[in-house]
């Protein structure tokens, strides 16, 4: 039996997910479909590829290596064809972005909305995690571009300033605060935290550090934050634009501290390394004509 990319492509999607479920929604086919395939390719090459238990599956030693050699193969065709699109002059294909919770929740669906009137042929893939994880996916090639508050610290990417975002202090508005809040009133507070790897409870953390806080919760993501902030658990720091929907809706609001500014400084981040497929080079030029006019914040 010939291998073929189909199942390479499955194969890398399993692996990278270590989901079967999760790879069938990626490549777009059934889990019983990708469960076949994975089962075929062991069969040809007479080995393991994964180790199936009741927790979920794990790359065994030869789909590790596999897995490895397969990511650059693939990688390396799907450059070739946009490269061979660009000189028929299309401009469609897909673009991989991966943002931190603030831009990828409030700010770029908006942007990717106005991308794609204007380039209906063009797909937008949107991871949304903390910043160390958007930081990984670029490195490890499994995004062509990122945005986050951090530059990029190991590697080869490369980085520009998009735009800068003041953070805020939330609270319940059941709640009654001084306007505008010192650190010192909001450090006695009780804190809903982000979780480790954020760059926004690094902030925090740094602000309060010297008075002893409270902390009653750590929550994944800013949604969670603002969801039990709203809920009367305690108040948080959080980007402006995050803040929105529950400010609209009047179960929160928002204080300045007197004595900071803290800020968010997004980075629009890429692979000096890859290819840049038209697609992709046309979203980068979309986001900087976005950013010379954003609506808030500046050009760091």
């Amino acid at each position: 039996m010939a291998v073929t990319l189909q199942q390479l492509e499955i194969f890398r999607a399993v692996a990278r997910n270590l989901s079967f479920s999760v790879a069938a929604k990626e490549v777009y086919t059934s889990q019983p479909h990708v469960s076949n395939q994975i089962r075929k390719l062991e069969e040809h090459y007479r080995v393991p590829l994964f180790i199936r238990s009741r927790p979920g599956i794990a790359l065994t030693e030869a789909g590790v290596a596999l897995y490895e050699r397969i990511n650059i193969i693939l990688s390396d065709i799907e450059e070739a064809e946009q490269v061979i699109q660009q000189f028929r002059g299309l401009q469609r294909g897909t673009v991989r972005l991966a943002a931190t919770a603030s831009p990828g929740n409030h700010v770029i669906p908006g942007i990717v909305a106005e991308f794609q009137r204007k380039h209906p042929e063009v797909m937008v893939r949107m991871q949304v995690s903390n910043t160390e994880d958007v930081l990984e996916r670029v490195d490890r090639d499994e995004a062509e571009l990122a945005i986050t508050p951090r530059r990029p610290e190991w590697g080869d990417l490369e980085s520009e300033s998009l735009y800068a975002e003041d953070l805020v202090v939330i609270f319940p508005s059941t709640m009654t605060l001084p306007d505008p809040l010192s650190v010192a009133e909001f450090a006695e507070l009780p804190q809903v935290v982000r979780e480790d790897g954020s760059l926004t409870w690094e902030i925090m953390r740094e602000l309060v550090e010297d008075h002893d806080p409270r902390i009653v919760a750590q929550l994944g993501g800013t949604t969670a934050v603002n969801e039990a902030v709203a809920a009367g658990l305690g108040v948080s720091l959080v980007p402006e634009t995050s803040a929105k929907a529950w400010l609209d809706a009047g179960s929160v609001q928002i204080r300045r501290l007197t004595d900071a500014q803290p800020q968010h400084h997004f980075f629009l981040i890429h692979s000096p390394q890859r290819y840049v497929t038209p697609a992709t080079r046309a979203l980068i030029e979309h986001l900087r004509e976005w950013a010379a006019s954003a609506p808030f914040g500046q050009r760091p």
